[in-house]
């Protein structure tokens, strides 16, 4: 399979690289974990059956033979992707362009634990085989590198453990079931007993107040991907931030409390409708009695953010899924307090754990809100009584000295002295600040170039001889050549490499196309022209569709001249007027008929259609190739000159040449009006001249003046 297409060099300078060119590969790098849908990076883990193949391309003119034009690369190997199992590979993005496992002729080993060797590996370097148990890995047996001994650029989509069970989205992982396999998974968790984590507020049904009842019913989903080195805190803050969520030592276990203050409810993509009910009564009820105040202390001291120093603004860098995991910044923003206070951003929050728009613009407008909304800071001192009391419980205060009645906070932290006295720090607690309200958003649409696009395979080519007048007396064969299915032209179809073979089974290199020919057949019956040139009477109906290409007009004295020279079944016509009738279709008139030795004659309706030009594959046949059946193949290859299609898939067009546009010494001597000599009628011979089989379609006509002269 030929995935890269390469040019052929001067064989002076053909490098000939003896093993792989890795640039990729560490051996420091952490496996990546991964859980949900995202798109991987992978390390190459093995190489091995490196091959260079010599190419060579046919030489042309009289003899023949071959010469060295470079050399295409493949070789074996196996790149990691991340800790498994996982379900499967979708997406495979080769330099700018997707494409799939299949197509690059690559496999896929799904990291279950235990996991049997590569069978590659294991029947040509046993010596070599391993196992990699629980190591997820797509292996090429012979990866095609084309002319280079370098592995392109490529990243996959992986639909990793516990993808599609959100229930949020269609890809995306349930976060609660995210942090319980990151604790606790004995594989590659961080190790944490699974005794300390309160299960009842991580995971519940709907109705409850779970961390897992939170994100379904608010609509919050993740898929990260853990592939740097980082502290295990740091990434579960990074998490519960985006979530809204604060974990809570106490009482020996891990606790899970959402900031959620307000029932909310959301619909599943199965249609399911799961509640989320906050726990957000008062513990206690606070007041003057129950304070311990030290001698000329307040009770209760408040401390309160400057609203100037307030961001009101904010931005969450994700990976965005439908746009091919491109980084897309959502952001959201308070527009009273930007007119109130002006623009405060807030930095921006990297959140590649976040792969869909709508789930990034609540986690961005939680953020917001909560930033903006919780300004004040309560500090005040309980006795040992109230020792049960834990942070993220709910408290009222009621102190008339600040104004507050049966005022709502959240325990932040608590602190307990030598005396048993409880320090505890609180923050307000406005209602609805800690639910958002979901509404439409648009996330990137920029797209990238797929330079991997697979085009189509070539129309059925024109391929003919033309008159010696077109080739100055050279043989030569012309092939009209475009890219399309069903008569419809490929927009990615970029040009065809080329191949003749006499036994249609060694095929050598002999040129390359670099764009469609304007090519058609004719839309409508052409009737024989009723007298000289020009016709003025006939329209030339002409379907471009398959090669889209276009035709346009030219003066009469251009037309004359074969300016829009065309090539109608085996009649060369020029035309001057052509009009576009329809998609593809055009009506050329004034047409000059019979050009160039062809006769003019009657054609019907799905003869073939050439626009003569500088699209059109020429080739000097070599005196060999005159009267052998040649076979021509066309390989395609798309806009940006790759994914070239295999040539052995390629249909091979026979073509028996007969070397009519060649002119011998003696027909050549009379175009130009030499006088000739050849002696006396008795003399022996001394030159002959071949003028062609008597069934050519082009004439020779040579003009040998007037008798008198």
């Amino acid at each position: 399979m030929s995935l890269l297409r390469s040019k052929p060099s001067s064989a002076a300078a053909i490098p000939q690289y003896t093993g792989l060119q890795v640039q990729t590969s560490s051996s420091s790098v952490p496996i990546q974990i991964m859980w949900g849908v995202n798109k991987l990076a992978p390390n190459i883990v093995w190489t091995g059956g490196f091959e260079a193949v010599p190419q060579y391309s046919k030489k042309a003119g009289k003899g023949g033979g071959k010469s060295l034009s470079g050399y295409e690369y493949r070789a074996a190997f196996i790149l990691g992707l991340c800790e498994g199992p996982v379900y499967q590979v979708e997406k495979v993005w080769k330099g700018q362009g997707q494409t799939d496992l299949g197509w690059l002729g690559m496999g896929l080993m799904y990291g279950t634990t235990p996991q049997s060797p590569w069978g590659y590996v294991a029947a040509a370097y046993p010596q070599e085989s391993l196992a990699y148990n629980g190591l997820v890995y797509a292996a090429a047996p012979a990866f095609d590198l084309g002319s280079g001994a370098t592995l392109p650029s490529l990243s996959f989509e992986v639909y990793g453990q516990l993808g599609l069970h959100s229930g949020v989205t269609l890809f995306d992982a349930d976060p609660a079931l995210v942090i319980q396999d990151f604790l606790l998974n004995p594989q590659y968790g961080v190790g944490f007993p699974t005794e300390s984590v309160d299960a009842t507020t991580l995971l519940g049904a709907s109705g409850g107040s779970s961390f897992q009842a939170y994100c379904k019913a608010t609509g919050v989903a993740f898929s990260p991907v853990l592939s740097n080195q980082e502290t295990a805190n740091a990434i579960l803050t990074r998490w519960l931030q985006l979530a809204n969520t604060a974990a809570v030592w106490s009482g020996g276990k891990l606790k899970f409390i959402p900031y959620g203050d307000q029932a909310t409810s959301g619909a599943l993509t199965s249609g399911e409708i799961f509640a989320f009910a906050p726990n957000a009564t008062a513990v206690y009820s606070l007041d003057d009695n129950d304070f311990l105040a030290a001698q000329d202390g307040d009770p209760v001291e408040v401390s309160r953010v400057d609203p100037n120093e307030l961001r009101n603004w904010v931005s969450l860098e994700i990976l965005q899924r439908s746009n091919d995991y491109d980084a897309t910044p959502v952001e959201a923003w308070d527009q009273n307090h930007i007119e109130s206070f002006g623009l405060r951003k807030a930095p921006s929050i990297t959140a590649h754990e976040i792969c869909d728009v709508s789930v990034a613009q609540r986690c961005a407008q939680l953020i917001l809100q909560r930033g903006l909304y919780v300004r004040n800071t309560y500090a005040f001192k309980l006795s040992f009584e109230y020792c049960l009391l834990e942070p993220m419980d709910i408290v009222e205060l009621n102190d008339p000295g600040l104004g507050l009645v049966g005022a709502p906070v959240r325990i932040v932290s608590i602190e307990e002295d030598d005396e048993g006295a409880l320090s505890v720090t609180a923050e307000e607690c406005p209602a609805g600040t800690a639910t958002a309200v979901a509404y439409p958003i648009e996330g990137g649409t920029a797209r990238p170039i797929n330079r991997n696009v697979v085009p189509a395979p070539i129309n059925p080519p024109v391929i003919f001889e033309p008159p010696a007048a077109l080739t100055g007396g050279a043989a030569q064969i012309w092939a009209a050549v475009s890219g399309g299915a069903d008569g419809k032209a490929d927009s990615n179809w970029g040009g065809a490499i080329v191949h003749v073979s006499m036994d249609d089974v060694a095929y050598s290199e002999i040129g390359e196309i670099d764009g469609p020919a304007r090519q058609g057949v004719l839309a409508a019956a052409l009737a024989a022209p009723a007298g000289a040139n020009p016709d003025t009477t006939s329209v030339l109906a002409a379907d471009m569709a398959m090669s889209a290409g276009p035709l346009g007009s030219v003066s009469e004295a251009q037309a004359r001249d074969g300016a829009t020279l065309c090539l109608v079944g085996d009649e060369l016509v020029s035309y001057a007027g052509a009009a576009l009738t329809g998609a593809d279709q055009y009506s050329l008139t004034w047409l000059m008929r019979g050009l160039y030795g062809s006769a003019a004659q009657p054609h019907a309706a799905g003869e073939r259609f050439v626009r003569l030009d500088g699209q059109l594959f020429k080739f000097d046949l070599p005196d060999a190739y005159v009267g052998a059946t040649l076979n021509l193949k066309f390989q395609s290859f798309n806009i940006f000159g790759e994914q070239a299609q295999d040539l052995s898939t390629c249909v091979a067009y026979a073509y028996t040449p007969r070397g009519s546009g060649a002119l011998g010494p003696v027909a050549k001597a009379l175009l130009v009006g030499s006088s000739l000599d050849y002696g006396l009628a008795s003399a022996p011979a001394n030159e002959a001249d071949d003028f062609g089989l008597a069934s050519d379609p082009y004439a020779i006509v040579i003009d040998l003046g007037a008798a008198s002269a």
